[in-house]
Order: structure tokens, then sequence, then C-alpha cells
């Protein structure tokens, strides 16, 4: 797509009223010209000045150059805006974007059409403003996001607690109290900071204070109601992120026009993708934006409403720059191109026709899952699972035979399987992968089921120790070609640390007389003759580095003396080694420093640990604001123990220290 020759004006801080007088900051990108023009608007709380300034230029400036009036908007309490940010996706966070779009529709430049695009914390606001129906809202294009902030969100699956929620609870502790820029907002900054400090809050708190899929998890999941939505929807998303199985079930579930596309990629917008290929996301996005809010005919709904990137095998790595594969195009999803195919759990392993399965315990080993990555990459070095031969040496694993054919798996799998254990709390663990015929092996999916949700995970119920319970275990959507000759396995234990906390107690842990893979395979379809335009952007705004990061730490040490493992992840300068950067045409330097600590002893499940430290730092002239939160999370058998502590440092000099130390009752978790 062409770009336009427009003049475009970029204003930096553009206020956005509310209904109860606080003023919203905006960064607005707005071509030069009498035409009344769409609004496209992104809404996060992630400082449009500075943090998020150099993602921020090539996309929204690259909007305004195609007709739009682009909106990069902080929440309230977050940048330059006025108020008090203490949770995420509250009640507060959509009336005021009900306002913003409200507003903006009935300016003089507006044509009275807005659409929204988000990636993340974006992504889901897009989708829950959506709910709320505002009337210039046409049209969203949510990536990476979530229907069910309970079941598919970073905080729980299968009822069981990611420890990636725990560490991004961390992440936001040191968000909360982030200072506005004095050299936008004036000499008022100091009030609205000292607004900020004084409201603070502890978010991991409230989320592991509601332990069951409760009212305070069912606001702000549009899976309570798929038909609130009416503007049309572009899902998109990656394999290797978190949110792939919420995304593919929205293309299945929502009912105003929807079309999704699934590429390779981990918890980026696809014109910056990893693994790639990139495509030409923003091209896409305006085709969408094009059609909706300016009612061009562009044939964008004659598109396959899944689009999606089917990766070859490979060998396993922690990271993957590019991922080989092929594009494919489903008219319909569901799609009768894809049939369940079923396979037995068995004394001889994993086959097409039914078989015994005698009592077999699963092996109870603490170690399992240290080899398993993360729940959600997020493009940094060093987070997909590497070879599960480590992992499958302490599970109970069943193998096919050989493919005779190739395969492809397209959606989200499950395993059915009869349960039993000796305590009331247990969770079970299943990994789907790749056997290669080199012996090496790939994980492609995963699932995780605390048996005291078997039947969902509102009103929990513990098991009766020896009785056997027929359980579904749902795994992680996946994209992925398996050649003739491979194996397909699958792998069952007890626990996953430190990717999910693991049940209370030591567990016994049965499976007995049946079991069932079923796998969405794909086959007879064609292609679609899907392809994508090349990747533009708008240019990126200068960015200087003064001292570069040292290169991300991951490592994992034994201690046999003590029998613990300890998970060790660090990035001076931040995930990413980006180092301390000045931002020129801001005069600000910024720097994030983060590391992270799991460890466990394993022969105890309760002494599981995890910390988290991080500094974020705003430098100018006389100006310099530091902050650090250092987050822990360890549990009993009753409770979890949260111990968080948070201090804030304006020129050297403390200006706050906070703490919070609650013992949270353990609710069948």
């Amino acid at each position: 797509m062409k770009q336009n020759n427009v003049a475009v004006e970029v204003i930096e801080h553009f206020v956005i009223p509310t209904r109860d007088g606080r003023k919203l900051s905006a960064r607005v990108w707005k071509p030069v010209t009498t035409e009344r023009l769409p609004v496209i608007l992104e809404y996060i709380p992630y400082r449009k000045r500075d943090v998020t300034r150099y993602r921020d230029e090539p996309m929204h400036g690259y909007f305004a150059r195609q007709g739009f009036v682009a909106v990069r908007l902080d929440l309230a309490g977050s940048g330059d805006s006025e108020g008090v940010l203490t949770d995420e996706y509250a009640l507060q966070e959509q009336e005021d974007a009900l306002d913003a779009i409200d507003w903006l529709s009935r300016q003089d430049w507006c044509s009275g059409a807005v659409g929204m695009i988000g990636k993340s914390w974006g992504g889901f606001n897009c989708l829950q403003i959506a709910a709320r129906r505002p009337p210039a809202l046409r049209a969203i294009i949510p990536v990476a996001a979530t229907d069910d902030r309970y079941a598919d969100d970073i905080h729980f699956m299968g009822g069981c607690l990611l420890v990636d929620g725990l560490d991004w609870g961390a992440v936001l502790q040191t968000f909360l109290p982030r200072p506005p820029d004095p050299a936008l907002v004036g000499e008022n900054w100091r009030s609205m900071w000292q607004e900020r400090l004084d409201g603070l809050t502890c978010p991991l708190e409230d989320w592991l204070g509601h332990q069951r899929r409760d009212a305070f998890w069912k606001h702000g999941s549009i899976c309570e109601d798929y038909s609130a939505i009416t503007a049309a929807t572009l899902l998109v998303g990656g394999w290797v992120d978190g949110y792939k199985t919420a995304l593919m079930r929205m293309a299945e579930k929502l009912t105003c026009p929807t079309k999704c596309i699934m590429g390779p990629w981990a918890h980026v917008y696809p014109h910056d993708g990893v693994p790639a290929p990139q495509i030409g996301f923003l091209q896409e996005a305006v085709r969408w934006f094009d059609h909706f809010l300016k009612g061009v005919d562009n044939g964008v709904m004659e598109e396959s409403k899944l689009r999606a990137y089917i990766v070859d095998s490979a060998p396993p790595q922690t990271h993957y720059e590019f991922r080989e594969g092929r594009w494919i195009g489903e008219a319909d999803w569901p799609s009768p191109n894809v049939q369940e195919r079923r396979f037995n759990l068995t004394d001889a392993g994993l086959s097409v026709s039914p078989g015994t399965l005698s009592e077999t315990t699963l092996p109870y080993n603490l170690l399992v899952g240290q080899f398993g990555g993360d729940w959600g990459a997020i493009a940094m070095p060093h987070e997909q699972a590497p070879d599960q031969r480590y992992d499958d040496s302490l599970s109970l694993t069943f193998d096919s035979e050989p493919l005779d054919e190739p395969m492809e798996i397209l959606g989200n799998g499950r395993l059915d399987i009869k349960v039993a254990a000796d305590k009331p709390l247990a969770q079970l663990a299943v990994r789907l992968s790749d056997v290669r015929p080199d012996g090496s092996v790939t994980k492609m999916a995963m699932g995780f089921l605390n048996l005291a949700h078997r039947d969902g995970s509102e009103f929990p119920e513990p098991l009766q120790p020896g009785a056997y319970y027929d359980v579904s275990v749902k795994l992680s959507a996946v994209g992925y070609r398996l050649p003739a000759g491979h194996r397909i396995r699958v792998s069952l234990s007890p626990s996953y640390w430190p990717v999910v906390w693991p049940s209370p107690e030591r567990v016994e842990l049965k499976v007995r007389d049946s079991g069932t893979l079923i796998l969405p395979t794909r086959s007879g379809g064609e292609d679609g003759n899907v392809s994508f335009l090349p990747r533009e952007t708008a240019g990126r705004v200068e960015m200087i580095n003064i001292r570069p990061g040292r290169e991300f730490q991951r490592s994992i040490v034994f201690d046999p003396v003590n029998n613990k493992v300890v998970r060790k992840l660090a990035g001076t300068g931040g995930y990413g080694a980006e180092g301390v950067n000045l931002i020129p045409d801001v005069g600000l330097v910024t720097e994030n420093d983060a590391w992270r600590e799991h460890s466990i002893v394993l022969d105890d499940p309760c002494s599981m640990v995890t910390e988290f430290h991080q500094t974020n730092s705003f430098q100018r002239e006389d100006w310099d604001i530091r902050i650090t939160s250092r987050i822990r999370v360890r549990s009993t058998r009753e409770h979890f123990i949260l111990n968080c502590e948070l201090d804030v440092f304006e020129n050297g000099e403390r200006v706050l220290s906070r703490s919070w130390n609650p013992r949270i009752s353990r609710d069948w978790v």
C-alpha cells in the first residue's frame, strides 16, 4: 500500500476530557486537511510520551498518512493523564474510553466514525469497550487478547495458578507510581504524581484473592455474552503467544463481522513479528478501517475467515528468529477441512486402535517443568521450550508409531482420561510434542487442569481420595505440520513448576482404563491463495543508546546437597537488554532493569518461591525519578504469602516507601 504524501501534524499533549472533569492525555497524528476523517484509537497505560514512543511512531504515523487521525491515549493515572490507575480493566477505564470515543467523534475534524486497535492490554480493552457498544465505534483490531480473564489470561489456566501472572503483577506494581512528565503538564505534575502515590494499590493482592472464576474475573470477560460486540472485529495473534487459544475461540464464537489472522509470532504486532516471517500488518489494518470507517469497497470481507500460518516441524530451540511454514486460508471457522482425529493412550503407547491402559502411577518429580519455557513468549531471547527429553524422562509418556504421512494440526486438542489422586487437591499437566527421527522432542502444545476444577472453576470441588474421575484437559491452540516418520508424544505429570504453582501436598496420581487424545487435523482443503504485502511502517523516532544492556541471562542451577533447583532470569537494561537510552526529541533518559528467580526444593511442594525485582528510572537535567519494586510469593499448605515492597526516589531521595504483606487463604488452588 503506497503511503500518501500528506503533511501530518503531531500533537504531543492532546487533552481529552472525561465526564467528571479529569483530563486524559493523548499523542495525536493528525493529517493537515480540511476533510473530516475517521479516528483510530489505541488506549493503554504504557506512557505514550516516552516508553512506547519508539513503537508508536511507525504505526500511528502510518495510519495518519493513510487518511486517519491516529490517537494514542494513556489511561487515567498513567503517562500524562490525570487520575489514579489501580488495576487492569477497571470499570473507570471503560467509562473513560466511552467518554473519549464520544468526544473524539464529535470534533469538527472527525467524520464521526471511530476504530480501535491494541495489543495485549490494548487488545483487551478493544473487546471490552466494544461490548459496551459506543455508537461511534465501528471496528476494532484486538491483537494478542482474550475473551476470558480467568480461563485464558496470564493469571490462571485450567484452574491452576500461572507463575507468569505473578511476574506480571510485579511489573505492574512498578508502573503504577510512575509520574507524569513536567515538560508536558507543567507545575501540576507534582500534585498529579502525589495523587497516584496516595492511591497506590497492590493488584497482585486482589488477583491472588480471587482464585475462582467469580465476578472479579467475569468483569471484562466478553465470553459472558459474545453477541454484545457488534463492531467489526479483526482478531490477530501468534502461535507462541499466550492468547492463541482465546483468539481461535473468538473467531468461532463472535457474531459480529469477524476475521482472524494467526501467525508464528510472539506477543508483538505482526509488522514487528518474531519469529518471522513478518507481514504487512499495517496495510491489513488500513484495509479493515477503510472498509468499516470510510465505506471503501475493498473486499476485506471476501477474505478467508481464518488466515493461519502452519509452522513446519523444527528442532527444539529456546528462540527462533524465523519459522518455516506456509499460509493457509479457511473460508469458515470452524472449518469442514478440520476433523477430529483420535489416538488412544494404551500400555503399548499412543495408538489409533483401542487398547488397554493398566492402572499406572505418574512419576512425581517437582523438577518437571524447568524445561517448559514460558507460558507466553514476548519476543525476548530464550523464552521457548528446549528439548523435551529432559522433562519427559521424569513424566509418563505415550508415543505413537511413526506417521505414515504428514499430519497438520490446526486448533486446540484435548485429552480425555480417567484419573485418581490420594489427596483432595491435585493437578494434571499435559504436553503434546513432536518426536523427531533423531530423538529430539519439540513441544507443540500444553494444558493444565486443577482436578478440583474438573467441573468448572466457579464452584471447585475437592477430590475423594482414591476415587476415579473422568476429566478433560484442554490443550493450547496450535498450527503445526508433522512430517511422515515423526511421532506424536503425550506427556503427563502431576506438576509443572515454574509454569504453574504446584498443589500443596505430594500427590500420587494414577490413570487407568481409558485415555483419548483428540487432535484437530486439517486435510482436503485448499490453501486459499493467502498472501500478504511486505512490511511497511512510517519510520521510527531517534533513540540513542547511552549504555548497552547486558545480554539477557537465563540459567537453571541444581543444588544436589539441598536438593534444590533455582531458575534465574535477569536483564540489565530490561528483558531485551536494551540498556540506557536517550530519546532526543523529548530530552529524556530511560532505564529499566529486571531480575526474577524461581526456586523449589524437589521433595517439598510448599517450598516454591518466586521473586521479582525491577527498577524504572526517568532522567532529565535536574529531574531524576527512580522506582524500585521487590515482590516475593511463597506458600504453605493453607496460604499464599505475598511480600511486596515499593520505593520511589526523586533526585536520589526516597519520597515513598510502601509494603504489602498479606497471607491469602488457598481456595482449592
